[in-house]
This record gives structure tokens, sequence and C-alpha cells, in this order.
């Protein structure tokens, strides 16, 4: 934080500190409204930590409702997030997804490219945060909950980890579930069947005391299967049967030898199989019990299990994007509110075992954070605390190294444990009733990093009449550590042939982590208009600049060590040998990277019956700095033997593996939603999905030794503009039972997700009963 940064943060927060005894000036805005307008207020928590009307709240926010999902077409609660602005959403497999909020996290992820981990936007469901701190990211699949739990899906875009700490770089989505709302009784069962042997069944049984004590049951289970059953193999730069996939990167099975793992013996000795028809199987349960003491004294508790296997693009899996993995977590949730104080208390633990059995890890969160809320005049102030214990369990990083060579992967008792603490405020300022001004910062403390985090957001409102609201927001956010960038410890030996000496050339690498590393930081500034053209319109309007530095890279460096023989005129002549050895080392990058854009939300209500939702995003990221690939010479040293017949030739140079760029990112998206419900009985929508073009590009470093076969060492895959086309009708059968046909992806088979499946259409019947 720069001098000016910190001046504008401390006169907001202390200017908000000594006001507590201004006098409050009666807020006008809603005393003009309707009660049809009041009764229609959405209700939001995520952008300010407490309740309040969408039209007031000072970030870029979407509400997808309970009601929204139900009409429309979707399936799932990734899919539901194509409902929202300002949010990619690409379907890998199917029933797979990578999702981004305005696109940062596509240039931010190293040279995995190809992964699909949203690492820079911070998920949470009640609040509780489901993040991976192994390499960032959320796996959509894990999820206990479905869609029969959730009540709204709130998004906030932008950067908000002065709110919730590192990783709500680009935004925050929180999944607010809701259970046992009427007195009594309370079963919903879901269930549909559909073409290419999909499956969705859910069910929530619960039970309402008075609305006192809450208690439900729930569950769920899916199922998707692919409508290919072949792999991308970057050797031969198209698709091929899993039998006969090659390796992009050949280990020698022994560093002695000469004789490389083809990936049939890989995949044997690994136990590295594919169910190749199967993309998708999940299975979640849950409980939840609500008890209300009295007004403002309440706690929840949850707790569930999954267990879950998919195909997803993978890690570092040296021959096709796509793996599968099979997940299992539990975790235990427990919130509190007594007056002014509120506890979050939650335990989350699993594995994820990789059928590359390299790629798995062990893991258990636990974390706790205490805050408290005074409201004074015209005054709010909300400080707190939290506290992380992190644990990961990885052959990735066991102290004696993981050797892709010798395939060392069985689990030891030997996990990597850090934890984190970070102290927050908030405070609100209301001078006058139409002004509201917002300042919050946040430190964070990682156990594994020197570094402290701090992230600041300062926001303001001015709500012109009821029908119109300006607003304007100033944050940065960043990503904390992760342990693989931290503690990563391993080695490669690959030979290669040189055509120039007919000599087999090895090289020995190792990769490692480096801790104290800084993580890449975004600062935005972001302004919005939200105005009621009509009382059946209103329109959602943001423009929206970031700038993100601390950029994380692997950086490679080899010495070439060639030995020749000297003739007797004094001359380099024949070559005996040739070897390297080089270090792959993940160091902070001289690279920086802006975005600006815009989007809208406009929702308009024909009548009760019909009601359209047009929105999009369009947006342009540049790259300055070292962001394309190059190969440096750092030194050259001769070294003659005492007889002076042998020379020793060390050349050592540093490589940039990677190509940084932007166009993996699609410069517009956007979707629209169509109701129409002729009566009680019928109902019918349909809503789409849209992207641009973007491109998806890999470039294997290990085959690139210098700048003139970079080209052959790319492989690209162009992601077309398409629309999503999706539709939904629904016959209410009788006050408790509902019949729906769903057709998703009408339009017919594409490619969503670089070198990962084709999605094809699917059509689905289902029933739903209620009491």
């Amino acid at each position: 934080m720069n001098f000016k940064e910190k001046i504008l943060l401390f006169i907001m927060i202390i200017t908000s500190l000594l006001c507590f005894e201004t006098f409050a000036q009666k807020d006008k805005v809603y005393n003009e409204m309707t009660l049809e307008e009041l009764l229609d207020i959405d209700v939001v928590v995520t952008a300010s930590k407490h309740p309040e009307d969408l039209f007031e709240t000072p970030l870029s926010t979407t509400i997808i409702s309970k009601e929204e999902i139900s009409n429309s077409g979707v399936t799932s609660i990734p899919e539901a997030l194509r409902l929202s602005q300002g949010l990619i959403v690409r379907e890998i497999t199917p029933g797979n997804y990578d999702i981004h909020i305005r696109g940062y996290d596509d240039i931010t992820k190293n040279v995995y490219l190809t992964l699909s981990y949203n690492t820079t936007i911070l998920v949470m469901i009640d609040n509780r945060i489901v993040y991976s701190y192994f390499s960032g990211g959320t796996f959509w699949e894990t999820l206990p909950v479905d869609l029969i739990d959730v009540e709204r899906i709130e998004v906030v875009r932008g950067p908000a980890s002065a709110l919730y700490g590192p990783n709500a770089v680009t935004g925050v989505i929180n999944i607010i579930t809701s259970h046992a709302n009427k007195k009594g009784k309370n079963i919903t069962v879901n269930s549909q069947i559909g073409t290419n042997e999909a499956k969705n069944a859910s069910v929530n049984i619960g039970y309402n005391w008075d609305d006192k004590t809450k208690l439900s049951f729930s569950g769920n289970f899916t199922e998707r299967h692919r409508f290919d059953t072949d792999y991308f193999d970057f050797i031969r730069k198209g698709y091929t049967s899993v039998d006969s996939l090659t390796m992009f990167v050949s280990p020698v099975k022994d560093v002695n030898g000469n004789e490389p793992w083809t990936f049939l013996e890989y995949q044997e000795e690994l136990g590295a199989y594919y169910n190749e028809d199967l993309s998708l199987r999940r299975v979640g349960g849950n409980i939840f019990l609500t008890h209300n003491f009295k007004e403002g004294s309440n706690f929840d508790i949850a707790v569930g299990a999954q267990k879950s296997q998919s195909q997803r693009t993978g890690f570092v899996n040296l021959a096709t994007p796509l793996s599968q993995t099979e997940s299992e977590s539990y975790y235990f949730n427990a919130k509190i509110n007594h007056n002014n104080f509120s506890g979050q208390f939650n335990i989350n633990t699993g594995k994820d075992e990789n059928n590359y059995k390299f790629n798995s890890y062990k893991f258990t969160n636990i974390e706790g954070n205490l805050e408290y809320f005074k409201e004074f005049k015209n005054v709010s102030i909300r400080p707190g605390v939290n506290y992380k214990f992190l644990s990961y369990n990885s052959p990735f990083t066991y102290d004696d190294g993981f050797s892709f060579n010798e395939l060392n992967f069985e689990f030891k008792d030997e996990p990597k444990k850090t934890f984190s603490y970070s102290t927050f405020v908030l405070t609100e300022w209301k001078p006058i009733s139409k002004l509201r001004m917002i300042g919050a910062i946040r430190v964070d403390k990682f156990g594994f990093n020197k570094n402290y985090f701090t992230n600041f957001e300062i926001a303001s409102t001015y709500r012109i009449n009821k029908n119109n609201l300006v607003r304007a927001a100033y944050s940065r956010a960043s990503k904390s550590p992760f342990f693989f960038d931290t503690y990563l410890n391993s080695d490669l030996t690959v030979k290669y042939a040189s055509n120039a000496t007919n000599l087999d050339v090895p090289v020995d690498f190792t990769v490692s982590g480096q801790e104290d590393l800084k993580y890449p930081t975004i600062t935005s500034f972001e302004i919005g208009w939200r105005t009621k053209l009509k009382t059946n319109l209103t329109l959602d309007f943001e423009a929206f600049y970031s700038k993100v530095d601390n950029f994380v890279n692997p950086n490679a460096y080899y010495d070439y060590v060639t030995t020749q023989e000297i003739n007797e005129a004094g001359e380099p002549d024949e070559i005996l040998a040739i070897h390297a050895d080089g270090s792959v080392i993940f160091e902070n990058y001289d690279l920086k990277a802006n975005q600006f854009g815009a989007g809208f939300t406009l929702n308009y209500d024909f009548s009760d019956n019909f009601q359209a939702k047009v929105f999009g995003t369009y947006q342009k990221t540049n790259i300055a700095g070292r962001k394309d690939i190059e190969i440096e010479l750092t030194d050259i040293v001769f070294e003659p033997n005492a007889e002076g017949d042998i020379l020793t030739t060390t050349l050592s140079n540093r490589t940039n593996p990677t190509q940084w760029s932007e166009e993996a990112t699609p410069s517009f998206f956007g979707g629209f939603s169509l109701n129409y419900k002729p009566n009680k009985k019928w109902s019918f929508n349909t809503d789409a999905y849209i992207y641009a073009d973007h491109e998806f590009a890999n470039y294997n470093y290990y085959q690139i030794s210098n700048v003139d076969n970079i080209d052959d060492a790319k492989v690209q895959m162009d992601i077309r503009t398409n629309m999503i086309l999706n539709a939904k009708t629904i016959y209410q059968l009788n006050k408790n039972m509902s019949v729906n046909v769903t057709a998703k992806n009408i339009l017919g088979k594409h490619r969503e997700y670089g070198f990962a499946d084709n999605i094809g259409s699917l059509f689905l019947i289902g029933i739903q009963w209620k009491y």
C-alpha cells in the first residue's frame, strides 16, 4: 500500500469513528416507496456482511434466487452461475465446470492454463469457505449441497479480501441455504432422468417447530456421462483413444539407463486407469439444525459429507489434460449470534485421490472467526478476528522429494501444516440520508510466509432518489500462499536424442517451491449506476478498471555441460558427452496486467406472467513485462583439462517457460432468460449463455531448447463464439406435484474449454413433489 492509499484509508476509518455523536437523519427514500415496492426488495448479506437492500449495496452484486433457479433449465450449482452477470462459466466435461469472475484467473495460474481451478474467487456455503489451499481453487463437484438446499446465490464482483480474507481477489460467491421455512413438515423430492444416461435426484425432509427450531435432512445424487471417449494428445496435437496416448514428457525408468516410460507402462505402474464413459458421479448428504432463542440470539449447525468421481483437467499428468479424481470430504459448521456478537467455527477434512497417484492429497482445514457489530446513530463498526489451521499431505511435498522416474507416490505420515491469523475492521458512515460511506481493512499472516497480506476497501453510494443510485469502490485484494508453491519438492530425469551428435543427452531437473513469495494482488476501481427506469424495468450498470502485480512463475535454470576432444591444432573436435542439470523454481516475476470493462443487467417484467432478463460483460485485458518465452544465456565457462586434450564447456541459461496471454478470456460473455407463466398450471422458461471467441494454448517447455523451436512446442485450440441455449417447461399436476421437461444445449455439440470434451445436447424429464 503506497502512502497515498494509506492516508486515504486512515482518513476514512478515523472520520467514521469520530462521528458517533452526529445527529442521524431520517431516511426519506423508503418512506417514498409504495407497499408493493417495499415487498419487492431483494435482501443481500455478502456485500457488506449484514442484510441490506440489493439496490443499496456498494459493490457489484447479483442475487440468483431460488425461484429463478427453479424456473430455469439449470441442473447444478455451477451451471446456475450462468444466470449472473460477470461470470465466465465453461463446461469442461459434462457436469464439470470452469468458473471465473471477469477473467483475471486465466493469466494468474502460471504455466498451468489447462487447469480449471478458480484460484481468484472465494466460494462459501453459508459463509463457510470451501477452498483448497494446496494449489488454490474450488472443486465444484465436491460441494456437499445441491440446488435443493439453495435459497439464493449471492455473487459479489470485484476484490473483497478486506471482508473475507485472501483469495477473494476477483470476487465472492456465497451459496445461502435455507430449510423448513414453513411450520410443520417440509418435504421436497426432485428426480430427473435424461438422454446420455443423465440422472439427478435430491430430497430434503425437515420439520419446523413454530419458527423457533428447524431440523432438516437433505441428500443429492448426480451422474453425467461423456459424449466422446477420446483424450487430447499434446504430441499428436489431436484426440485419440486412451490406449494410444503418448507422454509429452518422458521420464526414464532408471536414471542410469536410457529407456523412457511409455504411457501404458506409466499408467500401469500408477494404476492411472480411466472410466472413459463417466464424467461425473457425486452423492452428498447434509443435516441442518437452527434454533432461535430470542430476537438476535440463535445458532445454526450443519454437518455433511460428499463423495464424488469426476473427469476434469488435471495437474501434472504428463500425458493428457483430463484426469480422474475421486474425492471424499466431511464438514462441520457452527454459527452463533448473540446480540452484537457473531461467531463461526468449521472443520473440513477429506482427500482427493487422482488416478495419477502423485496428484493426490489429504487435507484438514479448521477455521474460526469472531465478530462484533455496534451501530450508533449514523455510524456502525464491525471489528473481527479469524484463525485457520491448515494441514495438507501430498507426495509432492515430502522432505525426501517425489521422483517422476521412480514414482514413489505412496502417502506418508508427513503432512505440511501451517496456520493463519487475521484481524479486520469494517466501518460505515451515513452523514446524510442519501450518502453512505464504507471503509474496511484486513491483515492476514500465514505461518509459512513472512509477508503480511494487507487488503482494503473504500466504497460509497449516493441515492439520488428512490429510483436512482450511483456508487463507487476502490479496493485491493491478494491471493494467499499455497502449499504446492511453497513446499513442492520433486525431481525428473529425461533423455533427449541429439541429432547433431547422435548422443543421448540426459537432463536432470529439480522442481521446487519457495517460501515467502508474494502473490498476485489486484487493485481495482469501479463505478456503478442502478436505476428503476419504470416500475417494471430496472438497469444495473457497472464499469471497472483493475491492475494486478506480484505474479508467480516457475522459472527454469540450466547448465549444459559438453565434453569434447581437442585436436592437434588445438581446436574442439569430437563431442564425447553432453549432459544438463536444471532447476525449476517458483519465483516472483516481472509482469503486470490491467483490465478494463463494463457490464449490465436489465430486468423487465412485461406483466405478472412474463419476465425477462438480459445481462452481459465486456472486458479487455492487457499484459506488460516479460510475457514471452525467453531463453537468456547467463554465463559460459571453458575448462580444458591439465593435459590439454579435453575441453569442458558449460553454458548457463535462464528460461522463462511461460507464454503469458490474455487470449484465454472471452472479450464478451453474458446471457438472457425469459419466463412465461400463462396460468397457475404452466411455466415456460428459456435461458441462454453466450461467450465470444477465445484461445487456449499450451507450450511443452521441456521441449524448448532454443527460441527457434518455440512454435514447435506450441499446441493451440480456438474456442469459437457460442450460445448455450436451454428450455424448460413445468406443468403443475396438483398443489403438491409437478412434472418438467428440460432441453439443454439445444443448438448442439460444441467445445467450451481447451483440450477438453465436446458438450452435446441433453433432454431430461423430471418430477417434483412438495409437502
